[in-house]
């Protein structure tokens, strides 16, 4: 018997894994006394310097069997070397596991036709090259609770379908630059910056126990994990990520990781688009989130999170605040959702302020307590805003829902049962199909004033703006003091109230010129919602400049808008480059004949009554 291990290792000693010394079934040692030759072990004693080896098996997983080697709790060293392993297809198992081992080392292996590769959990010191892992799940996981558990030496030598593995521990004040990898673990470092790091149909990315890391650039498509996963690793930066598209479970996950911030990224196709959890103070803004299953998920209990200046389109929930507090979301675009924003009983002291609903199910759906909600456009949604019904697994109360638009929606407002105490005052309630329903216990015009209703025709007798005709709802509620003026809405409501306005000066052919007041969109957001959803009324007073970074031929719609406009396009030096008029609510696309920097749209006629007539000039400072 020692002879034929002998000459067993000379083989696999000489052509690796070319040769393989016999077929068996799957290897699993418990602890230190189970390295035996039963289970595969040729020589050693469990020394780093004559450590067990375990080499030259292919191994056959059975159907239902979860794992090809498995490798727990052991001090010993050892090494497993020239192992095939096959048909480890248990989503939930891996060819190689190792829980809390020490020292191992695996070395010229190969995995094929399984589902994950290598587990690596809460072990210290493995040592892995010259392993090839051809998998339809992952490559390659390191788990554990503290950075020692990430402390290992995998090199490029090891694969994941074809794509080195990029393992990195202890760095301090480097770049990592153009890095393009099938698995990529950073763990234990300070103050690197990876920058054009790309990972395609991988593992994604890892960060775990690091602080003041940089992911910039970074290209994380068809990952079958999480696109990027960050892990105890405070000040984490992610900015200028174009594409983390169509990752199987996130796009970015942010976990224990405070003051870190997501800037000027894409989030597309995703599970979960971003997942933000127990990560204190993150920032979000510039960002744009599409045809994600759910956009950006905050929980964990996270604290003060900011979103802000971001773009939401096409996801079937937007953003969920699932377990927060004082979560802020602002100045953001919400088209073409089930949900806009959720906020769930786990969270408290909520805002929602200044941002715009477009074509949801819910604009607003609220279980959570203490939350502000304001100064919103809310257009086309079934119902705007929605308390639902918990069924005493929630009770959401004390929050404030005031200054907000509601308009065209076949529901403006409803209370569930279980509301208590929220106050709704000063909002537009705005040809929807019915105004509300409260079927809980709640204040309306909790300071004398209450909300207006375009439908509302109720007199007043001394003349103080408020109807003498209390409005009752479904359910029980009544609105006791309806305003019959908007005048006391002085502001353009959702994000384009907080638009830069700027006044400039067009030129017509024939020398006439006109100063004229408008909001300036410059970012994807404000681009992209335009006039939709603002009621007639308003919209004729309104003018909106489009500017871009670099010009293109930038495309237009009047889908959701109730007025014809007209769009002027202008080159980056203010030369005329076309105009055209699209009839209000048309769906169809409109550009220019040529590139455009500038895009000026206003109400048809706005500028025939300046006394312009085409083709103008958009005179520069």
């Amino acid at each position: 018997m020692k002879r034929l291990i002998a000459i067993g290792l000379i083989w696999v000693a000489v052509l690796g894994l070319a040769v393989l010394a016999a077929e068996r079934g799957p290897i699993v040692i418990r602890s230190d006394a189970d390295f035996t030759e039963e289970n595969g072990v040729l020589s050693g004693t469990g020394t780093p310097e004559d450590p067990y080896i375990i080499a030259g098996w292919e191994i056959r997983v059975p159907a239902g069997a979860p794992y090809g080697v498995w490798i727990e709790n052991t001090t010993a060293a050892f090494i497993l070397r020239g192992i095939k392993v096959v048909g480890a297809g248990a989503p939930n198992g891996a060819a190689f596991y190792l829980a809390q081992v020490q020292g191992g080392s695996i070395e010229d292996c190969l995995v094929q036709e399984s589902y994950n590769g290598l587990v690596i959990s809460a072990s210290t010191d493995v040592t892995i090259h010259d392993t090839y892992m051809f998998v339809t799940g992952l490559g390659l996981q390191v788990t554990g609770t503290g950075p020692d558990h990430f402390r290992h030496s995998i090199d490029q030598t090891n694969t994941v379908n074809g794509k080195p593995v990029h393992y990195y521990y202890g760095l301090e004040d480097q770049i990592l630059e153009g890095i393009e990898a099938g698995s990529f673990y950073l763990a234990a470092s300070r103050n690197v910056t990876m920058r054009g790091l790309k990972i395609e149909e991988g593992d994604g990315a890892t960060v775990a126990f690091s602080e003041g890391i940089t992911v910039e650039g970074a290209d994380l498509f068809r990952n079958r994990g999480h696109g990027l996963f960050v892990l105890s690793s405070p000040h984490t930066t992610l900015v200028g990520c174009e594409r983390i598209a169509n990752n199987a479970l996130s796009g970015a996950a942010i976990w224990l990781s405070p003051r870190s911030q997501v800037q000027s990224s894409g989030f597309y196709g995703n599970q979960v688009g971003l997942y933000l959890n127990a990560s204190d103070r993150v920032v979000v803004k510039d960002a744009a989130f599409g045809g994600n299953a759910l956009g950006l998920l905050v929980t964990g209990a996270a604290r003060e999170v900011e979103i802000r200046d971001s773009l939401f389109y096409q996801n079937k929930t937007a953003v969920q605040l699932d377990s927060s507090m004082g979560a802020v979301v602002e100045r953001c675009v919400v088209q073409d959702a089930d949900i806009g924003v959720q906020v769930t009983g786990q969270s408290t002291y909520a805002q929602v302020r200044d941002c715009s609903f477009i074509q949801t199910g819910y604009g607003l759906d609220v279980s959570g307590s203490q939350g502000t909600y304001e100064r919103n456009l809310i257009a086309y949604a079934n119902i705007a805003i929605i308390f639902p019904e918990a069924y005493g697994t929630a009770s959401p109360t004390s929050n404030t829902i005031r200054h907000n638009l509601i308009y065209r929606s076949l529901d403006g407002l409803y209370f569930g049962h279980d509301t208590r105490d929220t106050w709704i005052y000063e909002n537009l309630i705005w040809e929807c199909d019915r105004a509300a329903r409260d079927f809980g216990d709640n204040r309306w015009a909790p300071a004398g004033r209450g909300n207006w209703y375009s439908d509302y025709t109720g007199p007043d007798a001394d003349g103080d703006g408020i109807g003498d005709e209390p409005i009752p709802f479904g359910g029980g509620g009544t609105d006791p003091a309806p305003l019959l003026s908007r005048d006391f809405y002085a502001w353009t409501p959702g994000l384009l109230g907080t638009l830069e306005q700027r006044e400039i000066t067009l030129r017509d052919g024939e020398g006439n010129e006109a100063t004229l007041a408008v909001l300036v969109a410059d970012t994807a957001p404000a681009r992209l919602l335009g006039f939709q959803g603002v009621p007639a009324e308003l919209a004729r007073d309104l003018a909106i400049l489009f500017v871009w970074d670099e010009p293109g031929n930038y495309g237009f719609w009047n889908r959701g808008v109730r007025v014809d406009l007209e769009v002027v396009f202008f080159l980056a030096d203010g030369a005329y480059a076309g105009d055209l008029t699209m009839p209000a609510g048309s769906e169809d696309r409109y550009a220019s004949r040529e590139p455009f920097l500038y895009a000026l749209e206003v109400p048809a006629g706005k500028l025939a009554e300046l006394g312009l007539s085409s083709p103008y000039t958009l005179v520069l400072p």
